[in-house]
């Protein structure tokens, strides 16, 4: 099988990340070739059995990319929060919002035009397949929910504790609104500052205020780092702190309990759902409610231990392996249906 890859340049680099670990173990355990194109320009001509957009957050590709291709169309959905996150969520100016609600018209509407192409749509998570049945008319039957891996070759807890480090929250996020990193510095800063673990956080692309560099304990990491270090920034940490106001998976989640730490997350959208009972669940709309959470985590090293210890049974229900099995059988599917 065949299969052509749509992933124009301006993919968001999680996107790709899932993309690239389905495709590297359906090659070589399904023998299936992919083809990578990012435009009209560069489409593939060879015989091409399936054409697949793995990187749909709710916008859909040009439909003039599947019309020419002519063949089955496999999507994969990370999430519909452009049209299911109303726009009042967020502090925006009139003509913010007046720009957002042309771009969910404009998507909608590419929607309703290749709606009647899709052959298979794999969504990250059952949250996320609701948010989809609850916005498109499509057929449930031609929709899997199949979560997202993780290679626990490389996301394992560490050796050992860097004892002489000082104990700090986690986060890594790309700066969205909807990633709600101002509420979780709010957050932060309720907690007393004397005896307050330090919070780390990754955050791309971000440029931080004079105001928000004077907070103590809160350091900010704006620039590229290489996948190891990221690693070693989840294994030492106290608890990750992910609290989105919308996510379609929430793959730190994952990440997080696979190295063995503690999470705190949203109690929302698909954070739920991918946690488990392995996490402590938080109001993302509420500062108080995730100050809260950090305390207690902070506090308690038997709460620590038994969250560890939930997150580590419930990473195990994620690989890449079933994530590319399933998604082996969905390209199955769509050459089949009509």
């Amino acid at each position: 099988m065949t299969v052509a890859v749509y992933l124009p340049e301006n993919v968001p680099y999680s996107m790709k990340y899932c993309a690239w670990n389905i495709m590297a173990i359906c090659e070589k355990k399904y023998s299936v070739k992919f083809i990578s194109f990012s435009s009209l320009q560069n489409i593939p001509e060879t015989n091409i059995d399936v054409l697949w957009d793995p990187r749909c957050g709710g916008g859909i590709a040009p439909p003039v990319i599947f019309r020419k291709m002519n063949k089955p169309l496999v999507l994969t959905v990370h999430g519909m929060a452009m049209f299911t996150l109303p726009l009042t969520t967020f502090h925006l100016t009139i003509s913010q919002q007046i720009k957002g609600y042309f771009k969910s018209a404009k998507e909608r509407l590419k929607w309703k035009i290749m709606t009647p192409h899709i052959a298979q749509i794999m969504t990250v998570s059952e949250y996320t397949k609701s948010e989809l049945l609850s916005t498109i008319h499509f057929p449930a039957a031609k929709i899997s929910a199949v979560w997202n891996g993780i290679d626990h070759e490389k996301f394992h807890p560490a050796a050992e504790k860097k004892e002489a480090q000082a104990p700090y929250f986690f986060t890594v996020i790309s700066y969205q609104k909807k990633k709600n990193f101002e509420r979780l510095i709010e957050a932060y800063t309720q907690l007393e500052e004397a005896t307050r673990p330090d919070l780390i956080a990754i955050v791309k692309p971000y440029t931080p205020t004079n105001e928000i560099k004077k907070i103590k304990g809160l350091h900010i990491i704006n620039t590229p780092i290489e996948e190891q270090q990221l690693i070693a920034y989840y294994q030492q940490a106290l608890a990750l702190v992910f609290v989105s106001l919308h996510e379609g998976f929430g793959l730190p989640i994952v990440e997080a309990m696979a190295c063995g730490i503690p999470v705190i997350t949203s109690s929302t959208t698909s954070c739920k759902e991918i946690a488990g009972d392995a996490a402590l669940l938080v109001n993302p709309t509420s500062t108080n409610d995730i100050a809260d959470a950090m305390r207690k985590l902070s506090d308690s090293k038997a709460l620590r231990q038994q969250l560890s210890y939930k997150g580590l049974e419930r990473a195990k229900d994620f690989s890449w392996e079933k994530s590319a099995a399933a998604f082996y059988e969905i390209l199955l599917k769509s050459t089949t249906s009509n």
